[in-house]
């Protein structure tokens, strides 16, 4: 992939955006998408909404959200000891000893998330993950009235991780669900509008909100736009690493092509169509299957309004919701390839009843 667009990608990984608070990281794709769609609005929920040829009779929305997990500084004790809400699923066993950014209007202030030290552990305490409620933020204050002049009641964290290459085509960083597939979206767009003139759809960016907190902003944009279809791109946990449960997963690889979902919330003819493209172009893909709800965007978009004929595509990830998520940047471009591909076969023809 082009330096270039690497570069982007460790731009919008480093613009903070935990759910509620995307306005850094939306800024950042405001200014990328707007060089390749022909309008672009941002609503009052944060969701920015870009269009190309939006005349068209058929309507497909392409949508990732854009939020991270992150921290919601609600307690300072007299010794000047930060303690936090989580927004989003923390496992807090992967939280001590984590460096962190509180965001301030003043700027970032850096912090250390803290526990007590397995020296002072109990044998009981040390067969147990830490509860959110134990752990603490360590910003050097030397008490309350030091801390408060640093940071307020109501700031938000993220962890400090920030994207680096791993080997070869493999990165690692925080919040590459969904940054990554925020990019791929925006890099199908770019393609897209490359060939604008073999375009019959209108096509939609959504960089939605608040994913992490309940798929809320994926409800709203996509009553919004009414589109008639929408695929959602996020990432998958792989099952290539050890005690990975295959028999309940499936089995899912890093550098092993798009994910494609298929069951009762996806689109059977979207599915079909998505097979296909990747076929045509030669692209390796994996079938995740899903009986139920997909715990994704897709879930909330399929119902939004009236049905809408929604497909889903993951991108392998190892380590969710953790400081080192990890994924191939050829897994990435495979899904940004597969979905221009995917969006200029369409037509106002298109057969979408299963």
């Amino acid at each position: 992939m082009d330096k270039s667009r690497v570069d982007f990608l460790r731009r919008l990984v480093a613009s903070p955006s935990p759910s509620g608070f995307e306005r850094p990281a939306q800024q950042v794709v405001r200014e990328e998408i707007q060089k390749y769609t022909d309008e672009i609005r941002t609503d009052v929920h944060g969701n920015v909404i870009a269009s190309l040829n939006a005349q068209a009779e058929m309507r497909v929305m392409l949508e990732a959200h854009c939020d991270e997990l992150g921290f919601l500084i609600r307690y300072i004790d007299e010794q000047g000891y930060l303690y936090f809400a989580p927004i989003g699923g923390f496992d807090a066993s992967t939280l001590p000893g984590n460096r962190v950014h509180i965001h301030t209007p003043n700027g970032v202030v850096n912090g250390v998330i803290g526990r007590k030290p397995v020296h002072s552990l109990s044998a009981d305490e040390r067969d147990k993950a830490p509860k959110l409620w134990d752990l603490w933020i360590d910003i050097g204050a030397s008490n309350k009235e030091e801390a408060l002049e640093r940071v307020q009641i109501g700031s938000v964290g993220t962890r400090a991780a920030e994207l680096e290459t791993l080997h070869k085509d493999i990165i690692i960083s925080r919040a590459l669900d969904d940054k990554s597939g925020v990019f791929a979206v925006l890099e199908a767009v770019r393609r897209i509008h490359a060939k604008r003139e073999q375009l019959k759809a209108g096509v939609f960016f959504v960089s939605a909100v608040q994913e992490e907190i309940g798929l809320r902003g994926a409800r709203t944009s996509a009553y919004s736009v009414n589109p008639h279809i929408a695929i959602a791109v996020d990432v998958a946990p792989t099952t290539d690493i050890p005690g990975a449960p295959k028999t309940r997963m499936g089995e899912m690889v890093l550098n092993g092509g798009p994910i494609l979902t298929i069951g009762a919330h996806i689109n059977l003819r979207v599915y079909e169509r998505l097979i296909k493209a990747a076929e045509e172009a030669g692209i390796s893909y994996q079938v995740e299957a899903s009986a139920g709800p997909t715990s994704t965007d897709a879930d909330a978009i399929q119902v939004a309004r009236g049905p809408i004929a929604t497909g889903l595509i993951s991108i392998p990830c190892r380590y969710l919701h953790t400081g080192s998520e990890m994924v191939s940047l050829k897994d990435v471009d495979e899904v940004a390839e597969l979905i221009s591909r995917f969006v200029l076969a369409l037509d106002a023809d298109t057969n979408l009843i299963p």
